[in-house]
C-alpha cells in the first residue's frame, strides 16, 4: 500500500520550524536547489539543522539532519556524492542554534520526519526522551 505523499509547502515548512521549538535559529522560507547549496554555499552559515528535500513534483522525499564543524550544506554534498540526492530538486532547511546538542537535533529530525512523512526516509531518529546514563539509574 502506497502511503500518501506530503508536499513541501510554506505551511509544511512552518510546521517543521514549529517542531524545532526553542532550538530554532530562524526561519528561512526560501527553497534552494542542490546546486545552490553545494556550489553556491547557500547554507554555509548553518552548522546544525534539519533539511527537507523534495522532488520535481514538490513531494517530500527525504528529511535529514546535521550537526558538525562544517555546514548543513556539507551534509547535503555527502548525499550528492553517494548518489542519494538524484531526485532532489528543492530543499529547505530548519536551521538550529549552533550549540544545540546532537541528541536534540536528532529528536527534532524525528519529529519533523514523523509529521512530514518523507517517501525515501527509511528510518527516523527516536522521539523519546534520552535515557539517563547507567551510572545515574536506580538499581532494582
Amino acid at each position: 500500500m502506497k502511503r500518501s505523499a506530503y508536499t513541501l509547502t510554506p505551511e509544511n515548512y512552518g510546521t517543521a520550524c514549529d517542531l524545532a521549538g526553542s532550538a530554532l535559529l530562524r526561519r528561512v522560507p526560501a527553497a534552494s536547489t542542490v546546486l545552490q547549496i553545494t556550489e553556491g554555499g547557500a547554507w554555509n552559515e548553518f552548522s546544525a539543522g534539519v533539511y527537507i528535500a523534495a522532488d520535481f513534483e514538490n513531494v517530500i522525499r527525504y528529511t535529514g539532519s546535521a550537526i558538525r564543524d562544517g555546514s548543513v550544506g556539507d551534509r547535503v554534498q555527502e548525499h550528492v556524492l553517494r548518489g542519494r540526492a538524484a531526485r532532489w530538486t528543492r530543499l529547505m532547511v530548519v536551521p538550529l542554534a549552533p550549540d544545540t546538542e546532537e541528541d536534540l537535533v536528532r529528536r527534532i529530525e524525528g519529529r519533523i520526519g514523523t509529521v512530514l512523512r518523507p517517501l525515501d526516509t527509511m528510518r527516523l531518529p527516536k522521539l523519546d526522551v534520552p535515557r539517563r546514563p547507567a551510572s545515574h539509574r536506580t538499581s532494582q
